[in-house]
C-alpha cells in the first residue's frame, strides 16, 4: 500500500514562508508555522478519508531532525 509523508521543513527566517511537501512535491506555502501544520492535518484526513492511504506528518526542527507531528483523534495539530 502507498504511504504518503507531508513535510514540513524548518525555517530559520521570521519573515519566510513555512512550506508543505507531499513527499517530493511542493503544495503549498504558509506564512505561520501553525497555518502549515494545520493544512497538512486536513490533507492527511481528506487523503485517508478519501484515498484509504495512509498518511503520516513529518516536521523538521532546528537541528534538521525530522520527527512525526503531534496528532490527536481529530486530526488537529497540537
Amino acid at each position: 500500500m502507498q504511504r504518503t509523508t507531508l513535510y514540513v521543513p524548518f525555517n530559520a527566517s521570521s519573515r519566510g514562508q513555512w512550506s508543505l511537501r507531499r513527499n517530493a512535491e511542493l503544495v503549498g506555502q504558509f506564512p505561520t508555522r501553525e497555518e502549515a501544520l494545520r493544512h497538512a492535518a486536513a490533507l492527511a484526513a481528506a487523503i485517508r478519508a478519501q484515498q484509504g492511504q495512509p498518511a503520516q506528518i513529518k516536521v523538521e526542527d532546528e537541528a534538521g531532525l525530522w520527527s512525526p507531528a503531534d496528532m490527536d483523534a481529530g486530526d488537529e495539530v497540537t
